[in-house]
């Protein structure tokens, strides 16, 4: 009997779930959806019992008509930035606050200002953030210490109530183990942890005090790969997984370099799903205010990640798609063949992915995309194609930053993501970016099964070392040299528009 792994991803639209066993084979997958639920003022909430739901039944099927396998572990990874206020039973007393929410804006802005200041921060209070955390509070609102901030605000019965609050996945470990804890990488957005030495993380008191946070109403922090616990006998008695333990494990911009394979400092991984992100492992500490980048505690003990994340991708496919009434099995290679069918730079067309503000590489709620040049000569194909050339026009600008931030220059880059599932998609990012890409194996499941090593790592059953190869084998795509004045022109005319329209979104948007 081979020893196997569970992997849960807690996805912002849906979970996914695999079974890897101790070779790194994936043996089954599956995936299921859920609702989120957009209201006014920025609200973004979601119902963790459907989370809840979701992860049961998913454990069920991915284990089910699988022989001669025995699990030994389960590993967390999903959505972060997120906030569940829960009783002391470990149950839900509200919606989930997820990381698309806006609502503690204000909260943040009187946490940070004062004077003298710099962008918004009060010059003292941001040294101390920068050089305990290396990084400070975001003023989208966005962050979990704005979440928290709302509640303590808007809900001080809630607040009052809450046995704890926490992250995602942290909620989902809860309620497999019955145990309160936070993995160090996935509490950082909180902003009161002490981030100097990557391998002792630490709460710190006078950050805590800072932020107006109760103590105790923190849950335990440990590494990422620490076992929170056995799963509860419910649990572990219906689905028949006595011996599986489950690893805290870490966040889903942290576990993608996991899953591909990303564990050496300095390999780059561009991520392709519902956001996008730029990351890599680095040996420092470091923050950018101005770009709102930071090397935080990664998955991995004693090495710290790059935090640079944009906030559309390929939502904003789905969104025009969806507005286009292209729906259906075929969707996809629809998008695909009327993409492919338009020449590079989409006939004039220019789309700004901005659907939902920026994060990185700059930090602006009030941003919102659209389409520029738009003419009666353009088509459907032309609509679709510059969608995926928007969403790489801006992944190219955050790879300038992030480049100016490691100060190595990248001459490739490792691909997971639902995105790197569509060849049409990828060939324009590796044209617009001018690198070569590799998508790495099963890309859009490379996240989870990155989760389930995490537990193989934590159960002393595998290392980090013997990682290296979970992307392959790759699929490669190198950059047509023909089409780089093209995208040349096309980025400067993306920058252009950017820096002439800021104001004025910020005028349209700003309540």
């Amino acid at each position: 009997m081979k020893d196997a792994f569970i992997g849960i991803d807690l996805g912002t639209s849906s979970v996914k779930i695999s079974l890897v066993d101790v070779s790194r084979t994936l043996l089954n997958t599956t995936t299921r959806t859920y609702g989120l639920n957009i209201g006014k003022d920025g609200m973004a909430e979601q119902n963790p019992q459907e989370w809840v739901d979701a992860v049961l039944d998913g454990m069920g099927e991915v284990i089910s008509n699988v022989r001669d396998v025995a699990v030994k572990g389960i590993g967390l990874t999903g959505q972060w930035s997120g906030t569940v206020p829960v009783d002391k039973e470990g149950n839900a007393i509200h919606d989930a606050i997820i990381w698309m929410d806006t609502r503690g804006s204000k909260e943040i802005g009187s946490l940070t200002g004062g004077f003298p200041s710099i962008s918004g921060y009060r010059i003292d209070k941001l040294a101390r953030w920068l050089r305990i955390t290396g990084g400070a509070p975001a003023h989208s609102g966005k962050d979990s210490l704005a979440h928290i901030l709302f509640i303590k605000d808007n809900f001080p019965e809630l607040y009052g109530k809450t046995h704890k609050f926490l992250e995602p996945k942290d909620f989902i470990a809860a309620k497999l183990t019955g145990k309160f804890a936070a993995s160090w990488d996935n509490i950082a957005l909180l902003w009161v942890t002490d981030n100097r030495e990557a391998g002792n993380i630490a709460y710190n008191e006078r950050l805590i005090e800072m932020s107006g946070i109760s103590r105790e109403k923190l849950p335990q922090i440990v590494k990422p790969t620490d076992i929170v616990g056995p799963l509860r006998d419910e649990i572990s008695g219906k689905l028949g997984l006595e011996d599986a333990k489950v690893a805290s494990g870490c966040g889903d911009m942290q576990c993608s370099l996991i899953g591909a394979g990303c564990v050496d400092d300095f390999q780059t991984l561009i991520y392709l799903g519902t956001s996008s992100w730029i990351t890599s492992h680095v040996p420092f500490k470091k923050t950018d205010i101005f770009h709102n980048i930071a090397s935080l505690p990664s998955g991995i003990p004693g090495k710290y990640f790059v935090a640079a994340e944009q906030e559309n991708a390929c939502n904003c496919m789905e969104f025009v798609s969806g507005i286009m009434g292209i729906e259906g099995k075929a969707k996809y290679s629809v998008i695909d063949t009327l993409s492919s069918n338009v020449n590079a730079g989409s006939n004039g067309l220019l789309f700004l992915p901005w659907l939902f503000g920026e994060r990185a590489p700059v930090e602006d709620p009030y941003l919102r995309g659209g389409f520029f040049n738009l003419s009666l000569e353009n088509d459907k194909g032309d609509v679709l194609r510059s969608v995926m050339e928007g969403v790489a026009l801006n992944s190219r600008w955050l790879l300038n930053t992030v480049e100016k931030f490691t100060g190595r220059n990248v001459d490739q880059l490792y691909m997971s993501g639902g995105g790197a599932l569509s060849p049409v998609r990828v060939k324009i990012m590796s044209n617009v970016l001018g690198r070569k890409i590799r998508v790495v194996n099963e890309p859009r499941f490379a996240t989870v099964n990155g989760a389930a090593m995490m537990a193989a790592v934590g159960l002393g059953m595998l290392k980090f070392s013997d990682l290296r190869s979970m992307g392959e084998p790759y699929v490669d795509y190198e950059p047509d040299e023909n089409l780089s004045s093209i995208y040349e022109a096309k980025f400067s005319q993306f920058m252009e528009y950017f820096r002439n329209n800021r104001k004025s979104m910020k005028k349209y948007n700003a309540k």
